[in-house]
């Protein structure tokens, strides 16, 4: 076990690949037991009238949480790889700055959810209780396909700063969360279309996980402007839907 840590300690890249799987399989299989088994899932997904409580709100952070190991992580990967061998021993540094941010967002993301379950929004399951809800946020992330600042992120993503980097664990972390910003920049719209599809919904995770990583390694901005267009179409489908019923 120590040759093994040894071993990786001494190839950050290394380092760096099995901590990002460990914590995305970790992710994935809370995910997964909550939808899959049903007494599980009670224990982990509290009732409407319980998801206001102390307990139900800790449950639902643990969600979001997990749907960021899950999603997030992966699609840093090659992020992470490449400012492995710069910063050395403070890959793992890196790793936490970039999920410190999104553990912040994911508590933006659980006083939403919060908020909407008050209101009504969202039905058992964290499912949209109405079309209104999944045609905004469609439309509305569709929109920000398109804006400034969303092409600024996607641009610090795909072009990470190696040469900037300075020795040490501290700037290894700045760093991390320099690059958990543009990430968070980049892709919290894509985010919050799960608020759409029903925040439980393991296909709707897969899928954008995978449109999300595959966003940041492609060159221009046809794949985002493409999935703009998609999402608005796909807002307005929902929404023309709501006015002509």
């Amino acid at each position: 076990m120590n040759r093994f840590a040894a071993a990786l300690g001494n190839h950050p890249r290394r380092l760096t690949a099995v901590v990002v799987v460990l914590m995305a399989a970790a992710g994935w299989l809370w995910l997964i037991a909550s939808v899959v088994s049903v007494g599980l899932a009670e224990a982990l997904m509290p009732a409407m009238e319980d998801y206001l409580s102390a307990r139900g709100i800790a449950l639902g952070l643990a969600m979001w949480v997990a749907m960021i190991f899950a999603m997030m992580l992966p699609t840093a990967a090659p992020t992470f790889k490449a400012y492995a061998d710069t910063v050395g021993g403070g890959a793992l540094a890196l790793i936490a700055g970039y999920t410190t941010v999104w553990l912040a967002a994911s508590l933006v993301a659980v006083a939403v959810q919060t908020w909407l379950v008050h209101l009504g929004a969202l039905a058992p399951h964290m499912a949209p209780a109405g079309v209104a809800l999944s045609a905004s946020i469609l439309i509305a992330a569709g929109i920000y396909q398109f804006t400034p600042l969303k092409w600024a992120c996607l641009y610090r993503c795909r072009n990470p700063r190696v040469a900037d980097v300075e020795a040490g664990a501290c700037a290894a972390y700045r760093i991390g969360v320099e690059e958990g910003l543009a990430c968070l920049g980049c892709c919290w719209a894509m985010m919050a279309v799960m608020f759409a599809t029903g925040l439980m919904n393991l296909a709707a995770m897969a899928l954008l996980g995978a449109l999300m990583g595959l966003e940041k390694l492609v060159n221009g901005v046809g794949l985002t402007y493409f999935l703009g267009v998609l999402f608005i179409l796909a807002g307005v489908i929902l929404a023309s839907g709501l006015v002509i019923g």
